[in-house]
């Protein structure tokens, strides 16, 4: 996906309290502005307190307590803080502005919309306004009205590299790639070190196949922001294209590292109960076979302790003070433990398969859905098995229950490369020109639902199940059921994988006459469909333990026309 560049970063003013206040009032907010600006939150807030205690109206003292309150990642708290600094005062545009950045920050759309244009109607020049709506626009799918906010951001700023990038970005999502390439090389060259527009250059020249260059590109964006997590990723498809298997696999373990392995404080809050069920039983599953060189004891007693307040059978979000969060880097922040997953020389696919069979049943198929038995090697099958069980690459949580680890996350390894390029290769009549896009993996926790109705966007889907057959009590089902008619061609990735959007699809299923396939689970077996239909988890009844646990892979290739 290209990049807008995004201002949240949120702005500090430095006005002195109203000549009413006190002298020791003047004097301690300018400590507060000197703390806040050194990055001291801790003492700018007690200093804003401090103000709001003698002149509880002070808007500025409100305004600016809220600004550390969103510094900390308290959303909700910013939110109260800001808003009640509008209400003491709804002349300044710098409120409003700051406002719709903690709006965006908590995925309140509308109200950060509304926002924006609170401000530009105090200040009809505000360009950062004007750009940070166009971004709520293109967020909620209304491209016509974000491209024309870009554009009257140009008309302001002519030299606006910023605004270029991000009109670029919507150009290429209403289909033109030619006129968003331009807007993006307009970008470079007004600002050289624009990462963003580097970056999105490098992805339009990706997808037409001009892989070197587009590797430049991706360079040249890493080279300007080193910490660019998703220039490493796809440079690592690039490579992955051009046949580079130890470049690619570089990569994505770069942005891996980059992502999930920067020992960097991570503010958490909450976590589902699910993670750290899984979490606390990954730890006890190393440590009992010697896989961790240095266990923190802090940390797996503190997963312990949360384990114990979790009640019901809801999957409860579990609250987290700051010590306990402290204490659970590792699970945010640091990747523990690689397993050794190295390419098999003889290959890693079943060399028993009947491949003329497999392509003419999947191309009679329609729409096309079909299941292979016996996909891999019993050698590759375990190794990727052990390396699912072994490394500490499951970061992503959901309220379903189940886990997820994604390529350029730390989902990555020379054998799973090997297996990814070994189906396209062996199965031409199946994925024809169709290249890897993206991989990933998840992990259920039986005693929760499994995944919910969703699509892919992607041309081909292989989703592969490794756990063995045994942890499965109930073979009929906790398999996969797809639905036998295609997403509509207008609705985008938001729409066909959202929570909210579920009574639709349901309903779009219903009117269109669609009818499920249901593929039972077996260890081994891979569904090979349209990544197109929608699709979800069926019934899943596995045994409650680590090793139990019931693992799915899936590899998307294609895209989405």
């Amino acid at each position: 996906m290209n990049r807008t560049e995004r201002r949240r970063q949120a702005k500090l003013t430095a006005k002195s309290p109203t000549s009413s206040s006190t002298v020791f009032a003047k004097q301690l907010f300018e400590e507060a502005i000197n703390h806040h600006r050194a990055g001291r939150l801790s003492q700018a807030e007690t200093c804003y307190r401090q103000i709001l205690t003698q002149d509880p109206t002070h808007a500025d003292a409100l305004h600016l307590l809220g600004l550390v309150a969103y510094q900390q990642a308290r959303y909700e708290r910013a939110l109260d803080c800001i808003s009640k600094a509008v209400q003491r005062d709804a002349t300044k545009p710098l409120y409003f502005y700051n406002l719709g950045l903690v709006h965006q920050k908590l995925n309140q759309l509308h109200e950060a919309e509304r926002s924006y244009r609170q401000a530009l109607s105090l200040k009809g020049d505000y360009v950062e306004a004007l750009g940070n709506l166009g971004n709520v626009l293109r967020e909620k799918g209304e491209l016509d009205e974000a491209c024309a906010t870009y554009q009257q951001v140009l008309r302001i700023k002519t030299d606006h590299a910023e605004g270029y990038n991000n009109l670029g970005v919507v150009l290429k999502e209403q289909g033109k790639k030619d006129e968003a390439r331009d807007a993006y090389q307009r970008a470079i060259a007004l600002n050289p070190e624009n990462a963003e527009a580097h970056y999105n250059l490098g992805v339009i020249l990706f997808e037409c196949e001009r892989l070197d260059e587009a590797i430049t590109r991706f360079e040249q964006a890493a080279s300007i922001k080193p910490h660019y997590a998703k220039a490493h990723h796809h440079m690592g498809l690039a490579k992955l294209w051009k046949q580079d298997m130890d470049g690619a696999l570089h990569e994505l373990r770069t942005s891996a590292h980059l992502l999930q392995n920067h020992g960097r404080f991570v503010p958490i809050v909450t976590l589902y109960a699910s993670r750290i069920k899984h979490d606390a039983e990954q730890i006890q599953y190393l440590a009992e076979r010697g896989l961790l060189v240095q266990s923190d004891t802090r940390y797996q007693a503190t997963l312990t302790a949360l384990r114990e307040r979790v009640s019901g059978e809801e999957n409860q979000r579990i609250h987290l003070s700051q010590e306990e969060a402290r204490a659970l880097a590792p699970s945010v922040n640091r990747i523990l433990h690689y397993a050794d997953n190295p390419v098999l020389p003889q290959g890693a696919l079943n060399p028993e398969l009947d491949v003329e069979e497999i392509e003419q049943r999947y191309n009679a198929s329609h729409p096309e859905i079909i299941y292979i038995d016996a996909l891999l090697r019993p050698a590759a099958l375990e190794a990727l098995r052990q390396f699912c069980l072994e490394s500490t690459i499951w970061k992503k949580d959901y309220e379903d229950g189940y886990i997820g680890a994604f390529l350029g996350e730390g989902f990555s390894s020379p054998l799973l490369l090997q297996v990814a390029e070994e189906l396209r290769t062996t199965f031409p009549g199946i994925f024809r020109q169709h290249r890897l896009l993206q991989a990933w993996a998840f992990k259920q926790d039986s005693a929760r639902r499994p995944l919910k109705i969703h699509a892919d966007a992607a041309v081909v889907n292989v989703n592969f199940w490794i756990t063995p057959d045994d942890a499965n009590l109930d073979p009929a089902s906790g398999g996969l059921i797809v639905w036998d008619k295609d997403a509509p061609q207008e609705w985008d990735f938001k729409i066909y994988n959202s929570t909210a959007f579920q009574p639709k699809i349901r309903e779009f299923l219903k009117q269109s006459g669609a009818s499920p396939v249901k593929v039972p689970y077996r260890a081994n077996r891979a569904l090979v469909f349209n990544s197109d239909l929608f699709h979800e988890s069926d019934t899943c009844t596995f045994r409650d333990e680590y090793v139990s646990r019931r693992i799915n892979i899936t590899f998307l290739y294609g895209r989405r026309r």
